[in-house]
């Protein structure tokens, strides 16, 4: 009997390659040392924003929950990748039909942004993860208001995305976060199912 494999998309971009996500975030200091022992020790010094990253809704609203606060499997589970051209709003989020969907991705060749009647539409069509290959979800100069919309509806962030190699379709999405008590933000390593039938036995 043959063995089955999964076929897997990785959509996360390179860490240490990634540019910083805002004026006031700091660039990714990579220090490559020798230790004692003779073995090799790297140091890494970033903004938890940087590369491809989870922000919980603690980025916008004090006292909100922190990206350790929650579950593994909100993380993972069925998701829909679309594509835009320019910043989405809520007129072309309502026109897609999102029942049932509680994880988006959206492909829009870096610039996958959303206005903020696109983050109530989100919301009440139940999205509880929604991701970009932007470096940031929210349009200018409306990203404050985005974020704040989708961080009381404790709705996660999923940015820096590559999806390039991902069509339009449905997805198994993996995008587990580093376990990091207290943090508004988390790198990950993104990957899709392609084969999503193979998930969905």
């Amino acid at each position: 009997m043959a063995k089955e494999t999964i076929k897997l998309i990785d959509i996360s971009k390179d860490l240490l390659a990634s540019q910083p996500a805002y004026e006031d975030t700091p660039p990714v200091v990579h220090i490559e040392a020798q230790s004692e022992q003779g073995g090799r020790r790297s140091v890494l010094l970033t903004s938890l924003h940087n590369g491809t990253h989870i922000c919980a809704p603690a980025a916008w609203l004090e006292g909100a929950k922190t990206v350790d606060a929650y579950e593994p499997g909100r993380f993972v589970g069925e998701c829909r990748v679309v594509k835009a051209k320019g910043a989405l709003t809520g007129s072309w989020i309502d026109s897609m039909g999102l029942y049932r969907c509680d994880k988006l991705l959206i492909k829009g060749e870096g610039k996958g942004k959303i206005d903020p009647s696109a983050a109530e539409a989100l919301v009440d069509s139940g999205v509880k993860l929604v991701g970009t290959d932007a470096d940031s979800i929210g349009i200018e100069p409306k990203n404050a208001e985005v974020r704040r919309i989708l961080a009381e509806a404790d709705c996660l962030v999923l940015e820096g995305l590559d999806l390039e190699k991902a069509e339009m379709g449905t997805y198994f999405l993996i995008a587990q976060p580093l376990l990091m008590e207290g943090c508004e933000a988390a790198p990950c390593r993104a990957l899709l199912a392609e084969d999503y039938l193979y998930w969905n036995r």
